[in-house]
């Protein structure tokens, strides 16, 4: 199955809300950094007349959603492909959900769990409306979520100042576990977001920029794999990503433990044939939904050595050190891919995939 892959940065900010570059700017270190797309998401700001190519970027605008006035504040949701500012609606998180599907948009749920980092004086800002609907999947690592996670004392802060790639672990292990438990009863899609701000965080007489935009384009990063080329014009263009994402045809990647790019998970589904026995049916990639009638072979290939996961309802299945994983499923189930690697002597998060949803033949 020939995709093209393209890989982006999304989720973060510019001098429009509390981000430290322009728009402008934040093109021009992204297409130093080689990404295809970036999508600035500033805080209860639409930014109109931003969005276009700059050079071999694709800029798209979005909006992170909040009341400002909650106490304590919760709720964040990251809405994308709109036109008409949502912010009205920012007191009754359902209410900005049903706003941006009205729109034709669709969102994501920011930073789902958060830890409060004393020594900075920040809040979590975590979900915490989980009867919310309509909404497209959820933001399964937050970059700078997890970073301010682990600033438990001074010492420790001061360390990771100068040197914060060593915290870095992956997705909170709370997120993971939510994120299958809604995938019990519907489809949610999974990115990440960098929630790039490239600010100075102050440990009393230290100031130091902590994840610069340069880094963070360079570490989490969202893959999507399409059937249609880029044409260079922007509403095609656009369409294209925002289609990927709506449908999960993407992947989380850390891209600071090795370049994850050619990362593949697939599926085949074969059905029984008296005569020539088993044939195959269909195939299915990362976001797919794919129909078991005998038996489903997923496939995962990677770029380079990994600890690699297959899931079926949260639940590790197959497992191996390598390149390359092969699995026969015979039950039907939600599959996703889980691969880590080593850095500083420590075991990471390298990829998420979105799943594959196997279903049973009389399946509604």
């Amino acid at each position: 199955m020939n995709l093209n892959e393209y890989v982006g940065n999304i989720h973060l900010h510019t001098t429009c809300s509390d981000g430290t570059a322009t728009h402008e700017e934040i093109a021009r270190i992204a297409r130093s950094a080689k990404l295809d797309f970036v999508i600035p998401t500033d805080h209860n700001v639409l930014a109109k007349g931003k969005e276009g190519w700059y050079g071999h970027t694709l800029l798209l605008v979005g909006e992170e959603v909040h009341d400002t006035q909650r106490v304590p504040e919760a709720n964040h949701y990251l809405a994308f492909n709109i036109t008409e500012d949502v912010v009205p609606y920012a007191k009754d998180p359902q209410a900005v959900i049903d706003a941006v599907n009205a729109q034709g948009g669709f969102g994501f749920i920011a930073h789902p769990f958060e830890h409060s980092a004393r020594l900075v004086n920040e809040a979590a800002l975590p979900w915490v409306d989980w009867t919310v609907t309509g909404y497209t999947g959820l933001e399964l690592w937050n970059y700078m979520s997890e970073f301010k996670a682990h600033l438990p004392n001074m010492l420790r802060a001061v360390l990771l100042v100068y040197f914060p790639q060593a915290a870095m672990m992956g997705p909170f292990p709370e997120t993971l576990a939510q994120w299958d438990e809604l995938l019990r009863t519907r489809k949610v899609v999974a990115i990440c977001g960098s929630d790039a701000h490239a600010t100075a965080y102050r440990l009393g007489p230290l100031s130091r920029e902590v994840f610069s935009y340069k880094h963070l384009f360079r570490a989490s990063n969202l893959h999507i794999l399409t059937e249609e080329d880029f044409n260079g014009q922007l509403d095609h263009d656009k369409k294209v990503i925002y289609g990927a994402l709506k449908e999960g045809h993407c992947f989380t990647a850390y891209d600071l433990l090795g370049n994850t790019q050619g990362f593949r998970f697939t599926a085949t589904s074969y059905r029984p044939d008296c005569k020539s026995g088993e044939s195959r049916a269909s195939e299915a990639i990362m976001g797919d939904e794919i129909t078991l009638q005998s038996q489903v072979l997923f496939e995962v290939s990677s770029p380079q050595q990994a600890h690699i996961r297959l899931l079926r309802d949260g639940t590790i299945v197959a497992h191996t050190r390598g390149k390359k994983l092969h699995y026969t499923a015979k039950e039907q189930g939600v599959y996703r891919v889980e691969a880590y690697r080593r850095y500083l002597f420590r075991k990471r998060g390298w990829v998420f995939t979105n799943p594959i949803y196997v279903r049973a033949l009389n399946s509604s």
